[in-house]
């Protein structure tokens, strides 16, 4: 009871900090953006931790507003639309079909509420919706039920990696969905469980339907095994860290958390690197960061990476010597 009570009267007092401190509102998130280089036109997925911004006046609409403001009706915006969290293999044996015009959001306030934002259109995968907003939103989406696979060529993730400019903007939060397109690139070992499942789903007429996909394997695909120290045996990354490590904050986190990458010290440099070259930009808004992340530069950067390590360690990913190593993911 008594930690209960401390955590309590510490997020209290760091909202009350943050409203006086690290307001946060409309017109700063849209000099922020400027700032970035974000203009209108762009085609842009954000993945967004609102509570770690500050005090957010006008909450998640004041978010949303500022993006739509930004890239304009010339623009897109693309937000993650999965109506779980979790495991992927439990929603479905639930059988409780997702529902394009009302299952909410489950990844993050701000995506449910741009869900329901008029003009927002959504994907009818139903384990990893995607929803949009702008100039070519359709095209981005259509046929995602038709996919296979959640983050394949023929997915929203595929076509954003496939144009010249799009980006992912990172509100105090990392890479995120656009991962999971690129282990299948390069064909991760153990990525989905051997065999497809039948997902029920209503479409935006109110009909009942069903599609056939490939599940994401639990836990295993969102470790790396990387070079160690010394040691015959790889260590291992959390994917997102992998990728890049971003927030700052993030570095703080995973040397407390017992990763250190010391045979493998090219993740500590990757933001610095991703800056140099221009595929990286970052700002500070209210207590958080914010970060850019040009897609095509993005992958072209770190898919030869990945490749010449999965060959390198393909033999380690066995799904049960992963879980055996009860590595630490948050």
């Amino acid at each position: 009871m008594t930690n209960r009570i401390l955590r309590y009267l510490q997020r209290h007092g760091t909202r009350q900090l943050s409203k006086v401190f690290f307001r946060v509102d409309r017109r700063l998130l849209v000099t922020s953006l400027q700032r970035l280089g974000l203009e209108r036109g762009a085609v842009v997925c954000v993945h967004a931790s609102l509570s770690r911004l500050g005090h957010v006046v006008g909450g998640a609409d004041a978010v949303i507003d500022a993006l739509m403001e930004t890239v304009g009706t010339t623009g897109c915006l693309l937000m993650p639309s999965f109506p779980m969290t979790g495991s992927i293999v439990r929603y479905l044996e639930e059988g409780e079909p997702f529902d394009v015009r009302h299952s909410p959001s489950r990844v993050g306030l701000v995506t449910e509420v741009f869900r329901q934002r008029e003009g927002v259109l959504r994907s009818l995968h139903p384990t990893n919706a995607m929803a949009a907003w702008g100039q070519g939103a359709w095209e981005l989406l259509r046929d995602h039920e038709k996919s296979p696979t959640p983050y394949g060529a023929h997915t929203p993730y595929g076509r954003l990696a496939e144009q010249e400019e799009s980006f992912i903007l990172m509100l105090e939060t990392h890479v995120h969905s656009l991962l999971h397109h690129l282990q299948e690139r390069v064909d991760f070992p153990n990525l989905f469980l051997p065999e497809e499942r039948e997902a029920p789903f209503i479409d935006e007429a109110g009909l009942r339907r069903t599609m056939r996909t490939r599940v994401l394997r639990p836990r295993i695909p969102y470790f790396v095994a990387i070079p160690s120290s010394g040691k015959t045996e790889p260590d291992w990354a959390i994917l997102h860290d992998f990728a890049l490590i971003f927030p700052r904050r993030r570095e703080r986190l995973l040397r407390q958390r017992g990763y250190r990458f010391a045979g493998y010290p090219r993740l500590y440099q990757r933001r610095a690197v991703l800056e140099e070259r221009g595929i990286l930009r970052t700002t500070r808004v209210g207590r958080g960061e914010i970060g850019l992340l040009h897609v095509r530069g993005f992958l072209n950067h770190i898919e030869p990476e990945l490749r010449d390590l999965i060959e390198r360690f393909r033999s380690c990913y066995d799904p049960e010597r992963i879980a055996a190593l009860r590595l630490p993911y948050f």
